[in-house]
């Protein structure tokens, strides 16, 4: 259907402030977000356990053999970033009053790990480091200690994109519960360090590409440096709106952009280093005011590295992810419902269910649809929450694809209703169902925000099944369950504590109990930690390191100790290695002494190294640590970790402002 653009045109003008998260930050003025506590999903955690066997990356790739981009599983990256964004208005109509001027700046990290890499589609994960955060409004301070507190965990709160495999940028996925504001500065830089090229670069080449304001044309150049390419924005063609994307047509509505951005590649296709400079106008007509937005994003690689743990990433979270395409409308102040309408689009179950039945053949378009089949079954099932109990007996049916089933119970975690919950809890005990089903079925389950006492004996049953997958990932679901029923039935979330103490003392195996002691650590509940302490003496260095790990997320200061004393005391470099791990996850200013003590005695170099990375990473804003890595960069035995501490250092220093 055709847009009627003077019937919308307020929707494009609030694309550019959406592209800043600035529609939610002027309807909440001088508040902080709600902020979301991190949760540890039994899927993920049943997925990476010590138990499990690590898998192998191959030695660090170089670059392709026909002179492509470089797309490796495991690779990350680590990039020096600072971007600055500032929204000007004006006002045709002289005196007419406009909005106050806004500008950002960020300085810091920018990580961006290769989860998976399929014939047409990229998935990554994506972090930002920030050093340093300013929000102005009309030249002041716009932050109060308590908003930047939870814009800076937002931030920091590592995300998901899709790309296709020429580099272009279509999907993004947010932890639930993220900060508008938030999402809209990471989606800004994720659109302007785009690279989009199918094949080899060539001379001159063009595209098409999205960002947060729409869909647009680009062109690309060589410059003379046999690695240096040109980027420009040539015209938008469609723009996003509350209705989605929309084609542009010029009229009452203008939008002016230029832009210049340049790479220098490396051998593997990754950009090196990247300077964008560009400027967008928006002039909505008569009674609107006109809009500036202008960005500047700098880029410089740091290092290149292999982590494991991306391997998986995103499955291991998706059930707890919102997806959206990178050129979407975003308001965090719109009614939920009428969101959730808009998203449905006029669909029932049974269309649903078609969609799912007759997935995309491709990777790409099949993972496409799966993630919109998922957001609009969650939508469905917030707006018509007895639809929840239809998925059962569809599933028991047999003749859905477990790729298919997944959205389903995915929705039903993410919507969490009452309805949604007891058909998780029925799909989990029905031994009709295959198992594959319903080990999904419990890690959603396990990960629901809402517990009920009817789920929580689900899982409590499951610990019971004879499938070791579905015993796991209901233990450690459990543990999330009595987290999640903390504030509602603290005394039903302290009842699971005991059962899984008591489960741990009666457990036969390492593995059975470093399974529990793991379920321990996603309760959060310091009464664990007299059982979690007796791990730690355990003559199992399996068990010892799901103790270790178990600390992570335990809020108090004994936990630091215990940390403290196994990065010092414990033989085995694997269980330090976990020690440090845990305390990524922890103010470490209570473990600095500890932290000088094993850069100073450690015997294992990769100890050493990871505490040099726990600091860097921390350096900007951790006093102590800056002290610490200048004695690495002169003292290790090992050059290599000298030389790292030393690009830290140095790293900071380039960016340090006068």
């Amino acid at each position: 259907m055709r847009m009627s653009w003077k019937r919308h045109h307020f929707f494009v003008l609030a694309v550019v402030l959406v592209s800043l998260g600035l529609v939610a930050w002027w309807a909440l003025p001088g508040s902080a977000p709600e902020e979301t506590p991190t949760r540890t999903p039994a899927r993920n955690a049943s997925t990476q356990t010590a138990s499990s066997p690590r898998p192998e990356l191959p030695e660090l790739p170089t670059k392709t053999a026909d002179g492509s981009r470089l797309w490796a599983p495991g690779m990350s990256y680590r990039y020096a970033v600072e971007t600055d964004q500032e929204v000007t208005f004006s006002s045709s109509q002289p005196g007419a009053p406009v909005p106050p001027g806004m500008r950002f700046h960020i300085q810091g990290e920018w990580n961006v790990g290769i989860v998976s890499a399929g014939e047409a589609r990229i998935e990554a994960q994506v972090r930002l480091v920030p050093a340093s955060v300013s929000v102005n409004v009309d030249g002041k301070d716009a932050l109060t200690p308590e908003v930047r507190q939870a814009m800076m965990a937002s931030l920091t709160m590592p995300f998901f994109m899709t790309l296709e495999r020429s580099g272009a940028a279509r999907w993004v996925h947010f932890e639930m519960g993220t900060d508008v504001l938030a999402q809209g500065i990471l989606r800004s830089v994720v659109a302007a360090s785009q690279f989009v090229v199918t094949g080899v670069p060539q001379q001159s080449w063009q595209t098409d590409e999205y960002d947060v304001t729409g869909q647009y044309q680009a062109s690309y150049q060589r410059l003379s440096g046999v690695k240096q390419f040109e980027k420009t924005k040539q015209a938008y063609t469609h723009v996003a709106t509350s209705q989605g994307l929309q084609p542009y047509q010029a009229g009452t509505l203008r939008i002016d952009v230029s832009s210049r951005t340049t790479f220098g590649l490396a051998e593997d296709g990754w950009a090196e280093t990247l300077q964008a400079q560009e400027r967008l106008e928006v002039d909505a007509g008569q009674g609107m005011p006109r809009v500036s937005n202008q960005l500047q994003l700098r880029l410089r690689l740091l290092e290149r590295t292999r982590d494991v743990s991306l391997l998986g990433a995103l499955e291991a979270r998706r059930a707890s992810l919102s997806t959206m395409l990178l050129a979407s409308y975003q308001a965090q102040t719109q009614d939920p419902k009428e969101r959730y309408r808009r998203l449905l689009a006029g669909k029932h179950f049974n269309d649903l269910l078609n969609d799912l039945r007759s997935l995309p053949k491709t990777e790409r378009e099949r993972d496409d649809a799966r993630s919109l089949a998922l957001e609009q079954l969650r939508a469905l099932f917030m707006l018509e929450p007895t639809e929840a109990l239809k998925v059962p007996d569809t599933l028991r049916k047999g003749d859905l694809d477990p790729i298919a089933a997944s959205p389903l119970l995915g929705a039903l975690s993410a919507a969490s209703t009452p309805e949604a919950i007891q058909a998780l809890s029925k799909v989990v005990d029905d031994s009709s169902i295959g198992v594959p089903v319903r080990t999904d079925a419990t890690a959603a389950l396990g990960m629901a925000d809402a517990p009920t006492q009817e789920g929580v004996n689900a899982l409590r049953n499951l610990r019971r099944a004879p499938q070791p997958e579905l015993r796991d990932t209901a233990t450690l679901g459990l543990g999330n369950a009595a987290y999640q029923m903390q504030d509602e039935n603290a005394r039903g979330a302290e009842g699971v504590v005991r059962e899984l103490e008591t489960a741990y003392r009666s457990a036969r195996t390492p593995e059975e109990q470093a399974i529990l002691l793991r379920a321990l650590g996603n309760t959060r509940d310091a009464r664990a930690l007299a059982t979690i302490q007796s791990g730690l003496g355990s003559n199992s260095i399996l068990v010892r390191q799901a103790a270790v790990e178990a600390l992570r997320l335990i809020p108090e200061p004994t936990a630091d100790r215990l940390l403290a004393t196994q990065l010092l005391g414990d033989a085995s470099p694997d269980v330090r290695k976990a020690a440090l791990f845990a305390a990524s996850f922890r103010p470490l200013e209570p473990l600095l002494p500890s932290l000088q003590q094993v850069l100073q005695r450690d015997p294992a170099d990769a100890v050493r190294s990871e505490v040099v990375h726990l600091l860097g990473a921390n350096l900007p804003k951790l006093p102590g640590a800056r002290v610490l890595l200048s004695w690495s960069s002169q003292n290790d035995a090992n050059p290599a970790i000298r030389q790292l501490a030393t690009r830290f250092l140095d790293h900071v220093a380039e960016n340090a402002h006068p």
